[in-house]
């Protein structure tokens, strides 16, 4: 009986383990999922991000472009307008020149006269033809100084035009340059910007998908777990059913046996009932009338007691009915020992309430069995009290197992709301041998009071 319970024992609990752990793997695809989604977002927002600074730096090459050939008109002026003080200078020097040739003629006519240099003409000609060729040359030299005098004015005038119109699209090339220099350097700052943007969407990203990694081996992790636990279970179940065709077998073998013994002692009953009625016969044959009549009476009576002595031996006694929980003679557990498998409800329950019974099967199984030893079991929640849960019953959270039940330890009773704090142990805990705490509804539950 002591290595049935023990078998049985292994797996009453292991359901409450499974609960957890399932929960918690399938919560690692919802969360890979989220960081999948984000890293795709992160990804695409630096994409669009990039397109802003190729954008940006097409138009800084642009302007760039426009700076250069901007740099280039300048720099043509800059010739141009060299040339053109290299012309003003020469022509400068020219009007100098000239200058001085028609200063010195003026000065010849104001010393000498105009008519004397005529007469002097006239004087040293050799014919009339000569003479008029000799004044007309004179009057034709006088007339080409001044004229080339003026046109080099002219020229002189139109060459420092045009300078200052150098001057003018210059000032004016600059002013656009020290524009188009603003433009790139804000398009360059901007650039700037979008590069931090795009770096720290980078830095996010690479945080998401070392997150990620970590949600991938904690689901490979718990996945194992989830495997392992689910092996432990259905080796449990294996034993379990293992150990009910045992104690069937055992059961058929013990009731076969009982009947023999029962049929046995029913016969020899009989057997003893048969010789004394035959003994009681002869003695009242060699009797008094009187006697006889005595003896008729007294073999009466002793058939009547021999008839109903073995009609009690062939009616088995009735088994009295186990204790229905009011709380009569208890049996004492304290000193049993913890029997149950370390890191189930049961061998928890069993260690905090060392009053709880060694061989009480699986939780769900404990309320009768504590009944049957004589404990109180009701539904009135108290401190200090064992609860148990049927199969598949609420435990707040999670649901016990459908096949073994579930028990905990009552920790504290709120009778302003009807709850209950209870501690626990189970193998689907973050500590499986306890304490694991816990409140919830008391209602609908069934204490063990010790």
């Amino acid at each position: 009986m002591k290595k049935s319970l023990l078998s049985a024992l292994l797996v009453c609990t292991i359901a409450v383990s499974a609960v957890p752990s399932i929960a918690l793997a399938d919560n690692y695809d919802q969360q890979i999922q989220e960081k999948d989604q984000k890293i795709s977002d992160l990804q695409g927002k630096q994409s669009d991000v990039q397109t802003q600074i190729d954008e940006l730096t097409g138009e800084i090459a642009t302007v760039s472009g426009k700076v250069k050939d901007l740099e280039a008109k300048q720099d043509q002026l800059n010739k141009d307008t060299m040339k053109l003080q290299e012309k003003i200078a020469t022509l400068k020097v020219r009007i100098a020149k000239r200058n001085e040739v028609i200063k010195n003629q003026a000065r010849d006519t104001q010393v000498k006269g105009q008519a004397s240099n005529y007469v002097s003409a006239v004087l040293e000609a050799d014919s009339l033809s000569d003479v008029i060729g000799r004044v007309q040359a004179m009057s034709t030299m006088v007339k080409a100084n001044h004229s080339l005098m003026e046109q080099q004015k002219a020229d002189e005038k139109a060459v420092e035009e045009k300078v200052k119109d150098n001057e003018t699209k210059v000032a004016e090339i600059q002013t656009n340059q020290k524009e188009l220099e603003a433009q790139k350097n804000e398009i360059a700052n901007k650039q700037a910007e979008l590069n931090v943007v795009k770096a720290n969407y980078a830095a996010e990203q690479a945080t998401a998908e070392q997150d990620k990694s970590k949600l991938k081996k904690q689901q490979e992790e718990a996945k194992a777990e989830q495997a392992r636990v689910l092996k432990q279970q259905q080796d449990a179940e294996k034993a379990r059913k293992a150990e009910e065709a045992r104690q069937a077998k055992e059961a058929e073998k013990a009731q076969k046996a009982f009947e023999e013994s029962q049929a046995k002692a029913a016969q020899e009953q009989a057997e003893q009932a048969k010789e004394a009625a035959e003994s009681s016969t002869s003695t009242a044959s060699s009797s008094t009338s009187e006697e006889s009549s005595t003896s008729s009476s007294a073999t009466t009576e002793s058939k009547t007691e021999t008839t109903s002595s073995a009609n009690d031996t062939n009616t088995p006694a009735p088994t009295p009915a186990p204790s229905t929980g009011t709380g009569g003679n208890k049996v004492d557990h304290t000193g049993s020992g913890n029997m149950y498998a370390v890191g189930q409800c049961t061998w928890y329950v069993k260690n905090v309430a060392p009053w709880a019974g060694t061989y009480w099967g699986n939780g769900c199984q404990w309320g009768a069995s504590a009944a049957a030893d004589g404990f109180q079991v009701d539904g009135s929640p108290a401190a200090g009290s064992i609860v148990v849960f049927a199969q598949g019953q609420s435990v707040g959270t999670w649901n016990a197992d459908p096949s073994y039940g579930h028990v905990a330890y009552v920790q504290s009773y709120n009778a302003s709301n009807n709850t209950i704090t209870i501690t626990q142990g189970g193998m689907g805990f973050p500590s499986p041998t306890g304490p694991n705490t816990a409140t919830l509804s008391a209602a609908g539950l069934q204490y063990i009071h010790p």
